[in-house]
């Protein structure tokens, strides 16, 4: 079982860091599609797999949303017209990566790590 956990974590984090070193390809003027947020939740669902409570870091529903177009012709009174697929922002989404990411360095790290100020000479 042990062996399957650190497989799943080690799945999880490679996913992760590709979403992350990738995240330039996948964003569009409308933020990253609902598709790619999908994958981020299947990695965090590999996590929570594993026994890490990975609630902080998934996105809301509520931030997954249909964006309104940018018409080729504006007239007034003109009705918006919103994007058949839903997008999260860029910002949003690589906010979440690099917090999931900094927390399996914390955590997972064969380093140990200082959280703080060392004053110099210590």
């Amino acid at each position: 079982m042990q062996e399957k956990n650190q497989d799943s974590l080690e799945r999880a984090y490679a996913t992760l860091k590709a979403m992350k070193s990738n995240i330039n390809g996948i964003t569009t003027i409308y933020g990253v599609p609902e598709k790619y947020i999908s994958q981020y939740h299947a990695a965090l669902d590999m996590l929570e797999g594993t026994g890490i409570d990975v609630t902080q870091f998934r996105i809301p529903p509520s931030e997954v949303q249909h964006c309104e177009t940018i018409p080729t012709v504006s007239y007034p009174g003109q009705p918006k017209e919103y994007t058949k697929e839903k997008y999260v922002t860029k910002g949003l989404l690589l906010t979440k990566l690099d917090t999931i990411l900094m927390y399996f360095d914390l955590t997972h790290s064969d380093e140990p790590r200082r959280i703080g100020f060392t004053p110099p000479g210590k």
